[in-house]
This record gives C-alpha cells, sequence and structure tokens, in this order.
C-alpha cells in the first residue's frame, strides 16, 4: 500500500448557504475531494468521485461514518 492510496481521514465541508441549500457537502481525504452528498428523489445521498489516479479510495470507516453525520449536521445548520 502506497501513501496516496493509504487509509485516509474524511474531512468534511459545505462552502455556502447556496451549497446547503442543494444539499451540497464535500467530503475530502487530504487534497483530494473525495465524494459531495446530493439530494436525490428527496434522499441525501453521497457521490463518491473515482481517485484522479484511478486507484481505489481506502477510507477509515470510522472517520466516513462521522463525517456523514457531520454532514448531516452542518446542512441542517442551514
Amino acid at each position: 500500500m502506497t501513501e496516496s492510496n493509504a487509509r485516509a481521514a474524511v474531512h468534511v465541508s459545505v462552502v455556502s448557504p447556496e451549497e446547503a441549500y442543494n444539499g451540497n457537502a464535500e467530503f475530502w481525504c487530504g487534497r483530494e475531494l473525495m465524494a459531495v452528498t446530493v439530494i436525490n428523489e428527496g434522499q441525501l445521498q453521497l457521490s463518491i468521485e473515482p481517485r484522479a489516479d484511478g486507484s481505489p479510495w481506502l477510507v477509515d470507516t470510522t472517520s466516513l461514518a462521522l463525517g456523514l453525520a457531520e454532514a448531516t449536521r452542518l446542512l441542517a445548520a442551514y
């Protein structure tokens, strides 16, 4: 396992009220955007982007679970 595909911690941000209104929270692993939440048929879903280098994402599951809860909290705050 190389450093580029080692399990990464997830950091979540909502960049503006408009993005929050649209249900968009960004999930970052280091300097790479991993995923964005979207509202699809009234449900909040996570759209995972492919990695730039084509390798799979290896994400710490606890960090991902906390990130999902944080995204829900941040979006509800707006």
